[in-house]
């Protein structure tokens, strides 16, 4: 949903085909119900779009358009199967709707059917007989995203923000761009250019509070997420992602209540479903309960078997409970998924390489491990590789490679600065080579960021116990 959607950054369901140009519908009340819909999707309210995009199919059931949005709020609270069946119902439709329209349907109809090439040779014919387009160029740039070719991608961002100076959506997809690079400075100023331009809108300070977490600045970042609150006491994404940064201090009583409340703020589907069995697997790991995590995450794959967090999870916690070949086998099943959706050469891969690596690490392959963190970083994007550096570190320390793992560290820290998990992973270092002196400094400024944290989460009952074996 919204950022957090596995395999198709979908931040373009907003902008849409221009307010000013005919559609093809006769009906006035579809058409009205059409354009409340594209507004309640600029704001990322997917209850009021799906209900508005209802009514319009509902008022013109040959509204091809109608159908095609109806699809893509689908696919953003990650129901796949409905998404797919409206777009082709689109798609269907399409041959009474304008050359625009079509090509524009037509682009998402073979981005559903995990059709990258097609969907961007239709997407090139869209800007090129239609510049105007400002949409197109958010769809083209995704796809490069997926290709690795993040230059190219940088620049459909901006021709959107030049094709309309004011397509705030453009400002923010550019902003998160600029972010997966790594260039935090640029990142930073489109989204407060974007708070600039949606200053009555929650998203924008929720985007910016983003970048603040990756940047290791969660008090601001909060602070972000609680002002999007007060423009929007209901935005479902700024109350997850408070519970995310309970989560990161430790706050775990307080981020399961913020996940359901948040999760109550949309649309009910098995998805949904999915996605809190998914979240309780993930506290349960932070609990230090991997068994209990990976029930959580066998249930959620159960009700949905593409919930590709879920499986990942699952993954994790199978390797981390002993149960490796186990984990081999989900990881296979992830991997046959991403080759159905055309995604072996993505930068989801480097999720796949960075769990196979745990796996192969818990199963005492260590060389494998770091052979599987090396295919990981020829797929990821800037920002995903503080992950895989802190991977690398893991292994050291059970290689006792302690210097490779502290420069490795080191990297990961560049890239996400204050990360607990990776100081965690330093104090284990430090600990282990028996530099108590830098253990205990480190781990005392990790019990601060924990001080609220509940008795029962993990990490940080691991730093009381290093600090105990009698750090000076």
């Amino acid at each position: 949903m919204k950022r957090a959607f596995p395999f198709l950054l979908l931040l373009l369901i907003a902008g849409g085909c221009q307010h000013d140009r005919r559609l093809s519908t006769q009906s006035q009340p579809a058409l009205e119900a059409y354009r409340a819909g594209l507004t309640q999707s600029e704001q990322f309210d997917y209850t009021g779009a799906k209900s508005s995009f209802e009514r319009a199919v509902a008022g013109d059931s040959l509204f091809a358009m109608a159908w095609l949005r109806l699809g893509l709020v689908h696919l953003q609270i990650e129901d796949l199967s409905r998404a797919t069946e409206c777009v082709d119902r689109a798609m269907a439709l399409s041959a009474d709707a304008s050359k625009r329209e079509q090509l524009f349907i037509r682009m998402w109809y073979y981005r559903l059917h995990f059709n990258a090439g097609a969907a961007a040779a239709t997407a090139d014919s869209l800007a090129m007989l239609y510049p105007d387009e400002k949409e197109v160029y958010l769809f083209r740039g995704n796809l490069y995203e997926q290709a690795k070719n993040f230059d190219a991608a940088i620049r459909c961002y901006q021709k959107a923000v030049q094709a309309d100076t004011g397509y705030a959506l453009a400002v923010m997809t550019l902003g998160y761009a600029y972010s997966n690079i790594g260039d935090r400075d640029k990142a930073i100023a489109q989204m407060q250019r974007y708070i600039q331009l949606a200053p009555k809108e929650p998203d924008p300070r929720a985007s910016y509070a983003d970048i603040l977490v990756r940047a290791g600045r969660f008090d601001e970042a909060l602070e972000q997420y609680r002002q999007s609150l007060l423009i929007k006491p209901d935005y479902w994404y700024s109350v997850r992602e408070i519970g995310n940064i309970d989560a990161i201090k430790g706050m775990l009583r307080e981020a399961e209540t913020q996940y359901h409340t948040s999760f109550g703020m949309l649309p009910r589907n098995r998805q949904l479903e999915a996605t809190e069995s998914s979240v309780e697997g993930r506290l349960a790991l932070l609990r230090g309960k991997p068994e209990e995590a990976a029930a959580r995450f066998r249930d959620a794959l159960a009700v949905d078997t593409l919930n590709v967090d879920a499986a990942f999870g699952y993954v994790h916690a199978l390797a981390r409970s002993g149960r490796v070949a186990e984990a081999g086998d989900v990881l296979r099943r992830i991997q046959s998924e991403l080759g159905r959706r055309g995604l072996l050469t993505s930068p989801s891969m480097a999720g796949y390489y960075l769990s196979a690596s745990v796996v192969r690490m818990y199963g005492g392959d260590l060389t494998g491990a770091l052979v599987m963190c090396d295919s990981g970083f020829a797929y990821s994007t800037t920002q995903a590789r503080a992950a895989i550096y802190r991977q690398m570190a893991e292994v050291n320390l059970r290689q006792h490679a302690f210097d490779d793992g502290l420069s490795a560290c080191e990297e990961a820290l560049a890239l996400s600065p204050n990360s607990p998990d990776i100081l965690l992973t330093l104090v284990r270092l430090y600990a282990a080579s028996g530099d108590h002196r830098l253990a205990g400094e480190i781990g005392r400024r990790l019990l601060d960021f924990w001080k609220n944290a509940d008795p029962d989460f993990a990490p940080r009952n691991e730093v009381l116990k290093l600090l105990s074996q009698k750090i000076s």
